[in-house]
Order: C-alpha cells, then structure tokens, then sequence
C-alpha cells in the first residue's frame, strides 16, 4: 500500500524592520502584510518578537495568556485563511515566555516557547526557558520551531529518525555575527536532511543594534531555493516539495548513521 506524503508547501518569509516596544504600529503592519500575501503562500513567517523588537522593556509588554496579540493573530489567519508563525512575548502566570506561533486558519494553535535564552542581551533576566520540546503538523508537514540562539544547539535541533521536515527559526540576529546566522541555517538543513527557512529582522534598533537580515528557504542539500537582499525590507516565497526532500533521505541515508543524543529539560 502506497503512503501518502504531503502536498507542496508554499511559504513566505517577511524580512521586515520591528517598530520598537510599539504592539499597536507592528500588528498593523502585520495585517498589511498577510493582506498583501495571503493568496500566494499556505504559511506567512514573521522574525522573532515581532509584536515589540527584542529588550528586556519588551517583556512589560508581554501579552497576556491568550490575550490580545493572540486574539488577533488568530483572528487574522480565519480572516485571510492563511496560517502565520513569528514569535511574540507572552506572561503565563509569573512567568514571560519567548512563544513560537503557528496560527492556522481552521483555530489550530500550536505555541513553543524558546530554550536557549541569550545571556548576552540580558533574556535570561525577563523571559523563562521552554520544559519540553514540540513537533509542529501542518498541512502534513512536521515543523521544528527554533527561536534566535536556539540554532547554535545542534542537539536541541537533531532530527532523530526523521522526525521533522521543516526547521524554522526565527531571529533578531544581529550583523556582526551576520555569517554565523547564515552557516548556521544551512548546516542545520544538512545534517538533518530537512528543509530550513531562516526569518531574521532588518534595521537598527535603540540599542544601536543593525540587522541585516540574510533570511532565506535552504533545502536539504544547504541550497538556498531564494534569499533575501542585505538590509532589504522583503518577502521571499517558495514552495516546499516533499517528494526531492523524501527522495533525498532514501538515496542518502545518513539519518540512519546519526549518533543519539538525550534531552535534560
């Protein structure tokens, strides 16, 4: 009996600058852009902390637990029936957590927040690391969400067995440690023989950071399928094709090869 695998995916990356600590200015500009983009793309992707830019004043801006931001996330993916993932800051109960979002237009709602916190930037000081680690559906598809540092973790992104297609990873990553986003996003699409779309911000923000973005749709073999323009205010789209990803896994079986590695959470 022959198995049935996913239909083409098509995706879009926004590789946008974030009006900062400005909740208001960044879901209007949110809903222009999924207005614009909807009927082209079955997912919409956003950088992380896309509602107030990444601070720790960002933190008493935190949405409550499904609250506003959620609300009209959801309300947006029904509206223009196209699915929509980013992350945000969310309080769950004491705690402020960085939320991996997947809204999709039937209400599904699949969250994950960050592992790995940026000590560095002073997270760990306002946001609470994620206890467990999930596997997004969609569409047929299995998603991997990583946030920012989390892509430096080679274990906490292992695809064991072949347990996901897609490694999305939204970022505020910013340009002085551009090549290290960039080599990152491509090995991590490698060595898990998966697909791996990188979402990072563009502009500076107070903190005198600059972004430069270098988003990108990398397949399997670490070929970018399209890219960004340097410091562009862009969408990229793709379509995402499982049979070339399944095609691969079975000529080249290195998953099969792979070392095991154990999750303390």
């Amino acid at each position: 009996m022959s198995m049935t695998h996913p239909e083409p995916l098509r995706v879009s990356a926004v590789q946008c600058s974030i009006a900062w600590n400005d909740v208001a200015t960044n879901l209007e500009y949110i809903e222009h852009i999924v207005q614009t983009h909807a009927t082209g793309a079955d997912l919409i992707i956003f950088p992380e902390t896309i509602t107030t830019g990444f601070s720790s004043e960002a933190a008493l801006l935190a949405d409550t637990e499904q609250g506003e931001v959620y609300h009209f996330l959801l309300g947006l993916a029904k509206k223009y029936e196209v699915a929509l993932s980013g992350s945000y800051l969310s309080r769950v109960g004491e705690e402020v957590h960085n939320l991996f979002f997947l809204f999709e237009p039937d209400g599904q709602v699949q969250l994950q927040a960050k592992r790995h916190l940026f000590a560095p930037g002073g997270e760990k000081e306002f946001v609470s690391p994620a206890r467990s680690r999930s596997i997004f559906t969609f569409r047929g598809w299995r998603i991997l969400p990583v946030i920012c540092y989390d892509m430096r973790f080679p274990v906490w992104c292992r695809n064991v067995s072949n347990e996901y297609d897609i490694l999305i990873a939204v970022a505020n990553w910013p340009r002085p440690r551009r090549e290290v986003f960039r080599t990152l996003l491509r090995a991590r699409a490698m060595e898990n023989l998966s697909y791996a779309i990188g979402v990072n911000r563009v502009g500076e923000d107070p903190q005198h950071l600059v972004y430069t973005g270098d988003s990108a749709i990398v397949n399997a073999r670490g070929i970018p399928l399209s890219e960004a323009q340097e410091g562009a205010e862009e969408v990229i789209s793709a379509t995402l094709d499982y049979e070339s990803l399944r095609d691969l896994r079975e000529k080249f079986p290195v998953w099969a090869d792979a070392d095991p590695f154990t999750l303390h959470l």
